[in-house]
């Protein structure tokens, strides 16, 4: 873990209440793995306490990070207000990532997934940090590049596209309103998918009601799957024990900044 004064080299408007915001923090970077988060603040801001954030994206030779967030509150209004060139303190990475083949990617795990086709599923800014997942996992098989599902609201959130579509074999979306894609939910458009694609691994982030139904209906299907979760946290390591939760199986209390914020599904819902 590292705290490291970066500068905004972009932060750009996605949408109404979505940004991007590049910062060059190379040692942060460096170390970045997929599913980790990092903790930022802007030094010269109002706000006290640092807001996670999970890594979208890490550029090892250009030593960047892309960080997406929605504009939800004071702290993100006042990240919005940066401009290129301005610093900002940047902590990480912290968590632990998503698994793959059995290993992390921290541990420098090649060979991809076991057998069949690995499934992306993102909501919401939980699609964020499944971008740099996306890539790795294509870095690892370019000739199997994970599926990617994407639930959204509408179709002005389609922009998600833009940062997976060299990584992913194929990007089914679903919209609530039915502007794009299928109307409905992510989990609607998943009997289809199963049945046309060999899926031997998911992996999920966004809104927990979301997660759960799918995690869900991974476990019956006998798929191994992992979830990435999101929760406010204050410290970010593990010392405020303010993002806790009783794991399903082995009922040890977990840190989701610490010991996640990736799990195994079965170990966060029930079956």
């Amino acid at each position: 873990m590292l705290v490291e004064m970066g500068s905004i080299v972009e932060n750009n408007i996605l949408s109404d209440d979505v940004r991007a915001m590049v910062i060059h923090a190379p040692r942060v970077a460096a170390q970045a793995e997929p599913g980790q988060f990092v903790m930022v603040k802007n030094e010269s801001g109002s706000t006290f306490l640092r807001r996670p954030f999970g890594v979208a994206d890490a550029d090892r030779e250009q030593g960047r990070l892309l960080l997406i967030y929605r504009v939800a509150g004071k702290g993100t209004r006042e990240l919005a207000g940066l401009e290129p060139t301005m610093e900002i303190s940047v902590e990480g990475p912290l968590g632990g990532g998503f698994r793959f083949d059995g290993g992390s990617a921290a541990d420098g795990c090649a060979g991809g997934e076991k057998g069949g086709r690995t499934l992306l599923i993102g909501g919401g800014v939980g699609v964020a940090p499944l971008i740099y997942t996306a890539r790795h996992l294509a870095g690892l098989e370019p000739g199997n590049k994970p599926l990617f599902l994407l639930g959204v609201r509408s179709a002005d959130e389609l922009f998600w596209q833009d940062y997976l579509k060299d990584f992913t074999g194929e990007i089914i979306v679903t919209t609530n309103d039915g502007s794009a894609g299928k109307k409905g939910f992510a989990i609607d458009a998943m009997p289809e998918i199963l049945d046309r694609y060999d899926i031997r691994h998911i992996k999920i982030c966004g809104p927990t009601i979301m997660m759960e139904g799918l995690a869900k209906l991974a476990m019956e299907r006998g798929i191994e799957c992992q979830v990435s979760l999101e929760k406010r946290m204050a410290c970010g390591i593990g010392v405020c024990l303010g993002c806790t939760f009783e794991g399903k199986v082995s009922g040890r209390r977990w840190k989701i900044c610490h010991d996640g914020p990736v799990f195994p599904a079965e170990e966060v819902f029930e079956k």
